[in-house]
C-alpha cells in the first residue's frame, strides 16, 4: 500500500504548462484530483437520458435513467450490488405452524426463482458473489439453489414493497398476505451504521456480507436462533476466534442461526444500474466502482478523469434528488446528494477498498502489530491518553494496561482552507467529540453519534502523539513547501479484521478543524441548531447547515467574533493550544466565512464554489500543500479477475489451474484480454497480487482447515489437505482473487469422499 499512496508530496506531471508561475518557473506540481471542477446537478431520469446521450453529461449517480430507447453506444453501464430481495413470513405466522413455515417458504422461493425481472438474480443466500466473505459460504448457496428446485409446500400468497418485489410478485396481494416479499436497498443498512464523524466512515466491517445479512435478518429473529446469531456476531465483531477457520465456521454460524426459523429469507438480490458518458472525446475515463456503494462512493471522485480535458475540465454528474440534509460533517451530508459532495470537499482517513471488504490509505499511512488472545500481549504506555466519556477530556491511559493491536500512523497533513495547519490538536480533537457528544451521560448528547462511540468506546485503550516530522518538498527550483507529518499510536482492544480493517477503527485525523468543530459544539448547546435531523425536530432549533441557512450563517458569523475575543479553546485541548494560536484559529475561520459565504473548512482535494437549489460546483484545491495527487489511486480501476479453468481431485489432493483478465487501455477505450495466470502476470506497471484461498469442509459441515493455496512451480495451485482426514464427505471451497478484487470472483467446490463414503 505504501508503494500506492506513499507519494504524499508532489506529484509532477510531463505535461506542457502550469498552474502556476512561480518567480519566473512554471509549477509542475499538480495536487487534488483530475478534473478541475465538478458540477452536480438535479436532474430527473428523462433529463439524464437526454443529457447522457447529447453528451452533456458525464455520469449519472444513484438511479437508471429513463431511456426511451437502447442507449447510445458511447452510454455505458457500470453494477453494484444494489438490494436485497427478503421473504418475510412473519405475516403468516398464524397460518403456517412452525414446522409449515420453512415448506411454505420453500414452495414460494421455487415460484420466485422461474420469474424474471430486469435487474433481478435469484440467489437464495444472504451473503453473495458481491462480498469479500462469499468463498466461505459457496458449499451453502450450492445447498439452498438444490433445495430451491427441490422444495414443496403451500405456495403463500406475497405481499410486495419495493418496485423490485413488486414486479416479481406477480399479482400482488393488495393488502395482508401471507408472506412479503420487501426490496431492501444496500444503502439502508450501511446508512445505518455509518460513521460520518469528521473524516472516519467506519465501522471497518461495514461491507462484510455476514455483517449487512445479520442487519437485513436478525430482526425476524426469536428464541434459540436469536441467541445463537447475537453470541456469533458479538464474538465476530470482538475478533474471537482463533484463525481463518474460526472465523469462517462463526460467520456460517450466524447465517445459519439467521435463516434456520425461516422467518425472513433472502430470495435474491439486485443490481444497481449507473450510467456514463464512455464517448472518445467528451467522456470519461479511469472509473473506480465501488461493489456495494457503485459510483457514489470516495474512490469514484478520486480516479475519475476526463478524457480531453482530465486536470483543467469540469466533470458534470446528475443525480436524482437534491441535497436535502444539512451540509455539516456530524449529522449532515446523509442524504445520496449530500454525500457525493461531502465525498469531495472532505478527506477520510481511510476509504473504502471498491472491490473487497478493507479499507485502502487516504491521509494516514499505518504500520499494525496484533496478538492473538484476548488478554492481550501489548503494553499501553501509562502517558497514553485516553478520552473521558461524557466530557471528551483526555486522561492518562494509567500502568496495567494490555491490548491486542497497537499502529502506528503516519498522518500525511496538509493546511486548512483557512489557511490554519493541520496540528496534534485537530488529530486528537475528534476522539474527544465523539467521546462528548456520543455519550448517554453527559449534560450534551447527540443520540446519532452513540452507534459510532461504541464502535470505539470499549476497544480504545489509549493513543499517544509521537512526534511531528518535517520533509521539505521541492516542487520547482526557488519554491519549496514544508509537509508536515505528525505520528502517533493507538492502542486497541478486540480489533478483528485484517490490518487495515483494524487501522479503521480509529485513526487520528480531521478532515475539518478543530475550531470549526468547537463553533458548532458552541451553536448546538445554544440552541442555535442540531448536528441531526431528529434531535432538530426534537428540540424545534434548525439542523445544522454551514452554507445554505442564512440566518444559521449570521449567528455563526457573530459566534465566531465573540469566541475571537475570548480566545476560547475546548477544555480537551487546554494543553494543547495556546490563546495567541487560539485567537489565529478563530480570525482565520472569520475571513474564510467573510471571503466565502460559509463554514465549509476542510483539508479535502476539493472546496465549495457555489451552490444553489438546482446545482452545486466544486472547485479543485489546486495549491501544492495538497499532498495527493493524480494517479495516486488509478491502481484501483479495472482490476483484474482471475478465472479458475480446472478444479479437480487428483492423487496428490486438490489442484487449481486458473487464467487472468487483464483490462488494457487502447487507445481511448478498455478491452479485457485473458493469459494464463503466472508469477510475470502484471496489470500496467504494476505485477499482480495473487492470493488463493481455501476453505477445507469436513463431514459434519464445519470448515476443518482454511488457508492459502500452494502455488507450485507450473503456476497451478494445490490445496493442503492434511495428511490423515478422517472417513466422511468433504468439500473444498476455492477461490482466487487478484490485486484484492473478489467481485463476482470466479470461484469452485470440489466435492470427495475420504475412506469409500
Amino acid at each position: 500500500m505504501r508503494r500506492i499512496v506513499g507519494f504524499v508530496a508532489a506529484v509532477v506531471v510531463a505535461v506542457g504548462g502550469g498552474w502556476a508561475a512561480l518567480g519566473g518557473h512554471t509549477l509542475g506540481h499538480y495536487p487534488s484530483y483530475y478534473p478541475d471542477e465538478i458540477r452536480i446537478d438535479t436532474i430527473d431520469p428523462a433529463g439524464a437520458a437526454k443529457g447522457l446521450g447529447e453528451k452533456t453529461l458525464h455520469a449519472y449517480i444513484g438511479a437508471a435513467p429513463a431511456f426511451k430507447s437502447a442507449p447510445a453506444e458511447h452510454v455505458k453501464a457500470v453494477t453494484s450490488l444494489g438490494a436485497f430481495l427478503v421473504l418475510d413470513m412473519g405475516a403468516g405466522a398464524k397460518r403456517f405452524a412452525a414446522g409449515e413455515r420453512c415448506a411454505a417458504a420453500g414452495a414460494a422461493m421455487a415460484a420466485l426463482s422461474r420469474r424474471k425481472a430486469d435487474g433481478f438474480v435469484f440467489h437464495p443466500y444472504p451473503v453473495t458473489p458481491y462480498h469479500a466473505d462469499y468463498i466461505h459460504h459457496l458449499d451453502r448457496v450450492e445447498d439452498a439453489l438444490t433445495r430451491t428446485a427441490t422444495g414443496g409446500g403451500i405456495t403463500p400468497s406475497l405481499a410486495a414493497k419495493g418496485r423490485l418485489a413488486e414486479a416479481l410478485a406477480g399479482n400482488p396481494a393488495a393488502t395482508g398476505g401471507d408472506a412479503v416479499l420487501e426490496e431492501v436497498p444496500v444503502e439502508a443498512l450501511i446508512a445505518g451504521n455509518g460513521v460520518q464523524v469528521d473524516g472516519w466512515l467506519g465501522p471497518p466491517w461495514i461491507k462484510e456480507g455476514w455483517f449487512q445479512a445479520y442487519r437485513l435478518l436478525s430482526p425476524g429473529l426469536a428464541g434459540d436462533a436469536r441467541r445463537t446469531a447475537d453470541e456469533a456476531y458479538r464474538r465476530l465483531l470482538k475478533g474471537e476466534h482463533a484463525n481463518l477457520a474460526g472465523q469462517a465456521n462463526l460467520e456460517r454460524r450466524l447465517i445459519a442461526a439467521l435463516t434456520r426459523d425461516c422467518r425472513r429469507l433472502v430470495v435474491g438480490y439486485g443490481l444497481r444500474r449507473e450510467y456514463l458518458n464512455d464517448e472518445t472525446a467528451e467522456g470519461i475515463e479511469n472509473v473506480a466502482i465501488d461493489s456495494v456503494i457503485g459510483l457514489n462512493a470516495p474512490m469514484f471522485l478520486r480516479t475519475v478523469k476526463l478524457k480531453d480535458y482530465p486536470w483543467n475540465g469540469s466533470l458534470h454528474l446528475g443525480v436524482p434528488a437534491g441535497p436535502a440534509a444539512a451540509w455539516n460533517p456530524i449529522g449532515g451530508f446523509n442524504d445520496p446528494a449530500g454525500r457525493l459532495i461531502w465525498q469531495a470537499l472532505g478527506d477520510a482517513a481511510v476509504i473504502p477498498f471498491p472491490f473487497n471488504a478493507s479499507w485502502t490509505p487516504n491521509r494516514v499511512l499505518f504500520q499494525v502489530t496484533s496478538v492473538r488472545g484476548q488478554s492481550g500481549g501489548i503494553k499501553v504506555p501509562v502517558d497514553a491518553l485516553r478520552p473521558e466519556t461524557g466530557s471528551g477530556l483526555m486522561r492518562p491511559a494509567g500502568p496495567g494496561g494490555f491490548v491486542s493491536a497497537k499502529v502506528v500512523y503516519d498522518v500525511v497533513a496538509s493546511p486548512y482552507l483557512d489557511g490554519s495547519e493541520t496540528e496534534v490538536a485537530d488529530l486528537l480533537y475528534p476522539y474527544a467529540f465523539l467521546y462528548r457528544w456520543g455519550a448517554d451521560s453527559g449534560k450534551h448528547r447527540e443520540p446519532s453519534l452513540a452507534g459510532a462511540l461504541a464502535n470505539i468506546r470499549d476497544r480504545l485503550a489509549g493513543l499517544k502523539a509521537l512526534r511531528v516530522e518535517s520533509v521539505v518538498k521541492t516542487i520547482t527550483p526557488g519554491f519549496d513547501v514544508v509537509q508536515k507529518t505528525p505520528v502517533f499510536s493507538v492502542y486497541l482492544r478486540d480489533a478483528p479484521g485484517d490490518d487495515h480493517q483494524v487501522a479503521a477503527l480509529a485513526p487520528p485525523w480531521s478532515t475539518v478543524p478543530w475550531h470549526l468543530m468547537a463553533l458548532m459544539e458552541e451553536a448546538v448547546v445554544r440552541g442555535y441548531a442540531a448536528f441531526s435531523r431528529e434531535e432538530a425536530a426534537r428540540l424545534g432549533v434548525p439542523w445544522l447547515d454551514l452554507a445554505r441557512d442564512p440566518q444559521l450563517i449570521a449567528k455563526l458569523k457573530a459566534l465566531a467574533a465573540e469566541l475571537e475575543k475570548q480566545k476560547f479553546i475546548p477544555r480537551a485541548l487546554k494543553d494543547l493550544v495556546s490563546a495567541d494560536e487560539a485567537a489565529g484559529r478563530w480570525r482565520g475561520l472569520r475571513a474564510f466565512a467573510a471571503k466565502n459565504g460559509h463554514f465549509l473548512i476542510t483539508n479535502g482535494p476539493y472546496r465549495l464554489k457555489s451552490w444553489s437549489a438546482e446545482a452545486t460546483v466544486l472547485k479543485a484545491v489546486r495549491e501544492a500543500t495538497y499532498p495527493l495527487g493524480f494517479g495516486t489511486f488509478d491502481r484501483y480501476v479495472e482490476p483484474p479477475r482471475a478465472v479458475i479453468q480446472e478444479a479437480a481431485r487428483d492423487a496428490q489432493g486438490i489442484v487449481v489451474r486458473a487464467d487472468a483478465d487483464i483490462t488494457v487501455k487502447v487507445a481511448r477505450h478498455y478491452e479485457v484480454k485473458r493469459e494464463p495466470l503466472t508469477r510475470n502476470t502484471s496489470h500496467g506497471l504494476y505485477p499482480v497480487l495473487v492470493v488463493s484461498r481455501y476453505d477445507l469442509i469436513g463431514p459434519k459441515g464445519d470448515i476443518v482447515s482454511a488457508g492459502k493455496m500452494t502455488w507450485l512451480p507450473d503456476n497451478q495451485f494445490r490445496v493442503p489437505l492434511p495428511a490423515y482426514l478422517p472417513p466422511g464427505r468433504y468439500a473444498a471451497l476455492v477461490g482466487i482473487f487478484l490485486d484484492g478484487n473478489t467481485v463476482l470472483p470466479s470461484t469452485r467446490v470440489v466435492r470427495f469422499a475420504v475412506g469409500g463414503n
